[in-house]
């Protein structure tokens, strides 16, 4: 007997041997049992996930003449022709390089004959995504209304791309990826049948290079098995598959981590040099930091790997933050698909890994932090000067309720007008205390009807200048000067209530902006004229 692949020498022959769809088999098995059965299926899913296996199976139990559980026998005379691939009335059909209209056409033409040897005829359509338009149209009506004698069992892995019409008139199981622990079972259970001697881990890197694939994992171990003759360990299974050896990645990315470029040109030259493929390099170093960032933030996960591996992995991450490693992750997992599209791939590599050394997210948090005590700090100027705002217009609401109380009031200021009669004093002395009068009239008047915020303002002011109908208040800062500019309308009333000035020419300027400096001295020399 020639040779059998493993995939094909272990296939699942009943329900009970399928690993990794305990959804789909219950279903299936209770259907046989209730003799309620579907007269059209849908098995979706990744490839070697167990589709085509359970189309069969399913075909065996439907015309099993002694069915278990739901199950094939696989003794009867059906199950053994079905199994020999000698029964007619199971007919598979790869949609792939019979996806015409015609061929279609010559099946609706044939579900009408009767089944030769078993109760149903089933049509087991592989790939189904791959028929024409024009196909699925001729297929439509016989699959939503077959013979009763008619079972049709659809297989693909792109249920998207079905036509909805066709999807609504089947019965659809999709197919997970099978996981890691289950694939790990079967091996050994197939190892042990056929006396292979084996490492737990070994298998378990077998069944993660299988990625979640039974075909592909059995596949992966075929080959590993004939790579050595002797004990399958894991080593050898990390030379068969190409990876890269754990301690050169724990150099690597120790050397990443610590910012040692030059350890990481020393490593990358001596992959290089050895023949290794790169693009292996890189996906396995995209694992590694996973499995760190793994262990950071779920110490007690079971990734799966040997005690020495985990205890290095954990020595290394130990002392680096999380959004460094979070931060390697993202550009690592980018990397490994840009590297498809580049000539050079060690230098790509090299100015991919040194640049893992400028953690991006210690950088946008300190902006951040910057940003935030900023935005808080306009927030705060913001309620000032709206406060401030607020209690100006009360002042001036105030102000204009009686124009009878003002006109008395405007009398009364006339009388107490500094500016009228004669003073002895020099005229800078009494343009001084003039300045100061007011300044102290300001200070008052804030105090009584402005508010405590715009009354402590004041306390900020320096200085003070008056000269015919200048006044012009210099501030420490930028912030009081706009306080008070706020109110300019509400002191411009006041002055003219309180000293009669009429016309005022009233600026505010901050003491340490040399512009505004010099346009208070030409204001004083009565130069500067209104912007």
């Amino acid at each position: 007997m020639a040779y059998l692949a493993l995939y094909r020498q272990f296939r699942p022959r009943t329900f009970d041997d399928v690993i990794g769809q305990p959804q789909v088999v219950e279903t299936l098995k209770n259907q046989i049992k209730s003799k309620k059965i579907g007269h059209a299926y849908l098995f979706c899913g990744t490839r070697g996930t167990g589709k085509t296996t359970c189309a069969k199976i399913l075909a065996k139990a439907v015309n099993c003449l002694a069915p278990k559980d739901g199950s094939p026998c696989g003794e009867c005379e059906v199950c053994k022709s079905i199994q020999s691939n000698g029964n007619l009335d199971i007919v598979e059909i790869d949609a792939a390089s019979n996806n015409g209209v015609d061929q279609i056409r010559d099946l609706r033409e044939k579900v009408n004959f009767l089944p030769t040897i078993a109760s149903h005829k089933v049509y087991i359509i592989d790939e189904v995504h791959m028929l024409t338009e024009s196909a699925f149209n001729a297929l439509l009506k016989t699959l939503e209304e077959p013979p009763e004698h008619v079972i049709f069992i659809l297989a693909t892995t792109e249920p998207e791309k079905i036509p909805a019409t066709i999807l609504s008139r089947c019965m659809r199981f999709d197919f997970k990826l099978i996981s890691i622990e289950d694939l790990t079972k079967q091996l050994k259970k197939i190892f042990d049948q056929i006396g292979v001697e084996y490492e737990d881990e070994a298998l378990e890197l077998i069944a993660k290079a299988g990625k979640g694939s039974d075909r592909d994992t059995l596949s992966i171990a075929e080959m590993c098995k004939s790579f050595t003759n002797q004990k399958l360990t894991y080593q050898r299974v990390e030379e068969c598959l190409g990876k890269t050896s754990e301690q050169t990645l724990f150099d690597l990315a120790n050397a990443i981590v610590q910012k040692d470029g030059g350890k990481v040109f020393e490593t990358i030259e001596n992959v290089y040099s050895s023949g290794k493929n790169l693009s292996v390099l890189l996906a396995d170093l995209c694992e590694c930091f996973k499995n760190m960032l793994a262990i950071k933030l779920a110490p007690n996960f079971d990734l799966q790997l040997p005690n020495n591996i985990f205890e290095q992995y954990k020595s290394i991450c130990q002392n680096v933050q999380t959004d460094f490693l979070l931060d390697a992750l993202k550009k690592l997992s980018l990397a490994t698909s840009d590297i498809k599209f580049c000539e050079d791939e060690k230098s790509f590599l090299i100015s991919t890994f040194i640049g893992l050394f400028f953690d991006e997210n210690a950088q946008i948090s300190s902006l951040k932090s910057r940003v935030d005590v900023l935005e808080k700090k306009l927030q705060d100027v913001d309620a000032i000067a709206q406060n401030s705002a607020q209690n100006a217009q009360k002042t001036e609401n105030l102000s204009s309720i009686s124009p009878k109380i003002e006109e008395t009031h405007q009398k009364k200021v006339e009388s107490q007008n500094p500016f009228s009669g004669t003073d002895d004093t020099p005229k800078n002395q009494n343009t001084q205390n003039l300045a100061k009068k007011i300044l102290g009239e300001l200070v008052k008047f804030a105090r009584e009807s402005g508010g405590p915020i715009l009354f402590q303002s004041f306390g900020d002011v320096v200085d003070a200048k008056f000269d015919q109908k200048n006044l012009v208040l210099v501030c420490k800062t930028q912030d009081i000067a706009n306080i008070i500019k706020n109110h300019k309308k509400t002191f411009l009333n006041f002055l003219k209530q309180k000293f009669g000035i009429e016309d005022c020419l009233f600026e505010v300027f901050v003491d340490k902006d040399l512009q505004k400096q010099k346009q208070l001295a030409s204001l004083l020399d009565g130069k500067l004229k209104t912007e």
